[in-house]
């Protein structure tokens, strides 16, 4: 398979996954996650025009064809820390989903070649911009959808708290490889 179809191959997997995912929680309750998705598509789509803009970062792909993948990646990831957040304990929550999410970011640059980092962007923005994001659609969550329209994760299993430290050594070695591979 040709570097091009292996991006394209990315792209369709990456919009129909992400697009059954937002369906499968929007259809939960669909104006309050409605509303969600709205907000979380405008303000993924500006913040990925204006970071291409600055030229943080270049995709293998055409711009347009990128945009709608990434706005609907991000407002599933939005969608999912709104839907499945658990009411306590929230940290190593946040912190599994978007260590696994950040490790398909480093697949698509390092591995894959389908986004390349520019003047000065580099993980730790990136990584930075993934808290930030989903810190702010957890407040959003919060005023426009209900505990009741939510599956909160326990948080007081032993499954949980498993899942958490093996997801913390995982990011331990991915940081002692990347740092690895830089020097």
């Amino acid at each position: 398979m040709s570097q091009i179809a292996l991006n394209y191959a990315i792209l369709c997997i990456a919009f129909i996954g992400n697009g059954l995912g937002c369906f499968f929680i929007i259809k939960k309750q669909v104006f309050r996650y409605g509303i969600v998705l709205i907000i979380s598509l405008i303000i993924t789509s500006c913040l990925c025009l204006l970071f291409y803009w600055m030229d943080f970062y270049r995709f293998v792909l055409p711009l347009p064809l990128v945009l709608p993948v990434v706005a609907i990646s991000y407002s599933f990831l939005a969608l999912f820390i709104i839907r499945f957040r658990p009411k306590r304990r929230t940290f190593p929550f946040f912190f599994i989903t978007l260590t696994l999410v950040f490790s398909i970011e480093v697949f698509l640059k390092d591995f894959a070649g389908f986004i390349s980092f520019k003047n000065g962007w580099d993980y730790w923005d990136s990584y930075s911009l993934y808290w930030v994001f989903t810190r702010f659609f957890n407040y959003v969550g919060v005023y426009l959808v209900p505990f009741k329209y939510r599956n909160p994760i326990e948080s007081d299993t032993k499954v949980y708290w498993r899942l958490f430290l093996l997801i913390v050594i995982y990011a331990c070695l991915g940081v002692y490889i990347l740092n690895q591979i830089w020097t």
